[in-house]
């Protein structure tokens, strides 16, 4: 079977307030043994709008109801909450702040179960995914997800 790639370049550019320009570094990531990987999903947000934009135990059309990597990016301000165990007692949330071209990149199983504060619990997955438009303005957010 044929896989896929996805590569990711981010070059860091600091001058100090002196003026001084630091050497540049270069961070790449590469995600070989894609199997499948979801089409594009893009939302336009409104000021302080808020939306499910990832959730297969409600939508019955998600395309993937299981993914190993996410990511998105925004050309605004955007709060990206990730959901593990909807309902649960253990249920945990993460949110992430996105901002304008700064891409955000996580793995499904960046959630812990179970954890009782600090850092802990098992390792699981994000099953649903909530967006907000974080203040006063109009945003866009686009994200696909890929599975190994």
């Amino acid at each position: 079977m044929a896989t896929g790639t996805i590569r990711i370049t981010t070059t860091i550019e600091i001058t100090t307030p002196l003026g001084i320009h630091l050497e540049p570094i270069t961070v790449r990531k590469t995600v070989t043994g894609i199997t499948a990987i979801d089409p594009l999903r893009s939302f336009a947000f409104t000021a302080a709008q808020s939306r499910t934009i990832y959730d297969p135990t409600v939508e019955a059309t998600e395309n993937m109801t299981t993914w190993d990597g996410l990511i998105a990016w925004t050309n605004g301000t955007i709060d990206f909450e990730c959901t593990a165990n909807e309902g649960d007692a253990n249920e945990r949330l993460c949110v992430h702040r996105l901002v304008a071209e700064l891409p955000l990149m996580i793995g499904a199983d960046d959630s812990f179960y179970g954890a009782t504060g600090g850092l802990g619990g098992t390792a699981d997955v994000t099953d649903k995914i909530r967006a907000a438009e974080a203040g006063s303005s109009t945003a866009d957010l686009h994200f696909t997800m890929w599975k190994v």
